[in-house]
């Protein structure tokens, strides 16, 4: 059956089974369910005043993420149309990121790329261990209000993540080669030119990345188009911005989950419990306007196949204030207790073979189709307790499943899903709510394979199939990208955390009503050590601090890290008595030295 026809069964389903409700009780406001809302208050909520919506502290907040008062949510007073966003100006600097190693595939890579100049073939050439830059984006967010209970939401990103004069004009320029060509300005130049994707970047001036409408029915809220994903702390599912659960803004997202998706969302009668059901459209393999052999059906394009789609069902069930109403119950001197449970169950019968494929080029499509016989099933269980001065949160997540087929990605024989990531929180205020003592602890189960190359670390390289004859057990959960808990390790190096048990104590103190200080520890540890580029048990330790002003809409920071790596990110020279050759060429071994990061941040946000 037509996957389209099964989302719309599905949600008709879904209308009729909680049809039963009683209407009175099950009248709820677009933005209700917190992965549904895109971060916004409910209709009609007054914004709140006070130090936690002043300054609102974020998950992954130190000592990167600016902490700025969350986007404006919807007004007593009805608008057509609200826009909220924020403009966003950043600069970095690297220091020996690639930790004294060559980002030479041949000789086993780095963890991070060296400057340029440090390929140079010219004799005495400059070999600076520093990158650096600034980059900017301007994100809208508006919002078209249809009437009190419908609306369309859109996410656009102008100039998204620039680097500023990475685009210099060649025609400004009179000299000439001896050839009759013009040299690149340099120095000389005085303009820049527009961004062009295919031209002087990959990407374009203007990207549209969300689009979704929200509508309030008599017994809930139906949600649909291409929307942010957000669940618990983040961990797992992250939409990388507005954090509906825990409140806040994270202005320094780069990633974020975005899902095509129909949703529906309502509360379950007689009780204080909220639940959604979704059909996510996980991918649906070629479309008519992606290859040259079906050009001229793009103004209504159509899936070319429905064998290969990946199909996703999602379920949650949870009891979720908002967020001022869990720091209203705790400061009344009440127990506030949120928790929920997010399932997740995907399908894929039959898949692509995409190798060589280009956009809009010529791609043999029917003879590339491969069996694939997947299924995984996605739990997450979260909580969150506040009781006087201190707060309690966790999140736990695995991920089940089988693979029946992947012999075109190299992998002979089925392959069973076994991952487990979690993390946990714990912070107690005192003086009056301006200091904050924590602790966070995580973990992300690994397997015992290097990356593609050993010593090139970020999940971008990871081999997560193995070597295709051993091991037949897929292992290594990787956090989301967007769960910052540090400036380095795992947030440069690696990307995400994975294969690795972390512990990160902190502490926040508000120096003024505007200015805020921060610093913390982490202490990274690898699960399986054959892993990691040196087969050792502990990555590093890193120690990073934050000075930040927030206020009226305007934050002004700058962040500093530093990272002391240990024995697994060593490169080890090869055991001449050993058959386990490492890889590691000459000149490309030894220990990691030390990185260190500064990072400045200056947002506008509307």
């Amino acid at each position: 059956m037509h996957f389209n026809r099964l989302r719309s069964a599905t949600v008709v389903a879904t209308l009729v089974t909680v049809a039963v409700a009683d209407l009175a009780e099950a009248q709820v406001q677009p933005g209700g369910m917190g992965p549904m809302g895109g971060g916004q208050q409910p209709s009609g909520e007054e914004k709140k005043e006070g130090v936690a919506e002043a300054a609102p502290k974020t998950p992954g907040l130190l000592p990167t993420t600016p902490a700025l008062p969350a986007p404006k949510g919807r007004r007593k007073r009805w608008k057509l149309l609200e826009l909220d966003g924020y403009f966003r100006l950043r600069t970095d600097w690297f220091k020996n990121f690639n930790q004294n190693f060559i980002d030479d595939p041949a000789l086993g890579g780095a963890p991070f790329a060296r400057a340029l100049s440090c390929g140079s073939g010219y004799l005495n050439h400059p070999c600076d261990s520093s990158i650096g830059g600034s980059n900017t984006r301007l994100r809208l967010e508006p919002t078209i209000n249809i009437d009190e209970g419908t609306s369309v939401h859109i996410q656009a990103d102008v100039l998204d993540n620039l680097v500023l004069g990475s685009t210099p004009s060649t025609q400004n320029y009179a000299g000439v080669y001896n050839d009759g060509t013009k040299p690149p300005t340099g120095a000389f130049g005085n303009t820049v030119d527009p961004v062009t994707q295919g031209g002087n970047s990959d990407r374009t001036s203007i990207v549209i990345k969300r689009a979704w409408a929200e509508v309030a029915v008599p017994l809930g809220v139906v949600t649909v188009g291409r929307m942010p994903n957000q669940w618990g702390m983040g961990m797992l599912y992250n939409g990388g911005g507005a954090d509906p659960i825990n409140g806040g803004y994270d202005y320094d997202a780069d990633y974020g989950d975005t899902v095509d998706r129909a949703a529906f969302t309502a509360p379950i009668p007689g009780t204080n419990l909220r639940a959604m059901l979704a059909a996510d459209w996980v991918t649906s393999g070629l479309a008519s306007n992606q290859t040259t052999a079906n050009l001229g059906h793009e103004g209504h394009p159509f899936d070319l196949d429905d064998s290969d789609d990946a199909n996703g069902w999602v379920g949650v069930i949870s009891k979720m204030d908002s967020p001022q109403e869990f720091k209203d119950t705790v400061d009344r001197g009440d127990v506030a207790l949120n928790y929920g449970v997010y399932f997740e169950y995907k399908t894929q019968a039959w898949d692509l073979d995409r190798t060589d494929f280009k956009q809009g080029g010529t791609f043999d499509a029917q003879t590339r189709y491969v069996p694939r016989g997947m299924k995984t099933y996605s739990p997450d269980v979260w909580a969150k307790l506040g009781i006087g001065r201190v707060v309690v949160e966790a999140e736990l997540a695995a991920q089940f499943g089988k693979v029946e087929h992947l012999d075109d990605a190299g992998l002979v024989g089925s392959a069973d899903i076994r991952k487990f990531g979690g993390t946990g929180r714990a912070t107690w205020k005192g003086l009056e709510g301006k200091l904050r003592l924590g602790f966070e602890s995580g973990f992300a189960s690994g397997d015992q394979w290097d990356n593609v190359v050993q010593g090139t670390t970020n999940i971008a390289g990871a081999n997560a199939l193995g070597s295709g004859t051993s091991d037949h057990v897929l292992k290594q959960f990787m956090m989301n990208r967007e769960y910052k808990v540090d400036m380095i390790l795992w947030r440069h190096l690696y990307g995400a955390v994975t294969n690795a048990a972390y512990v990160k104590p902190f502490l926040s103190y508000d120096l003024t009503k505007a200015i805020m200080f921060k610093v913390a520890n982490i202490s990274s540890f690898a699960l399986n050590s054959v892993a990691t580029p040196g087969n050792g048990t502990m990555y590093g330790t890193e120690f990073d601090a934050d000075v930040g002003y927030a206020a009226n809409g305007i934050f002004a920071g700058i962040s500093y890290g530093v990272l002391f790596p240990f024995s697994a990110m060593a490169h080890p020279a090869d055991d001449p008595n050993s058959t386990d050759k490492l890889g590691y060429g000459v000149g490309n071994t030894g220990d990691a030295g030390t990185s260190h990061t500064i990072q400045m941040r200056f947002v506008l946000g509307f």
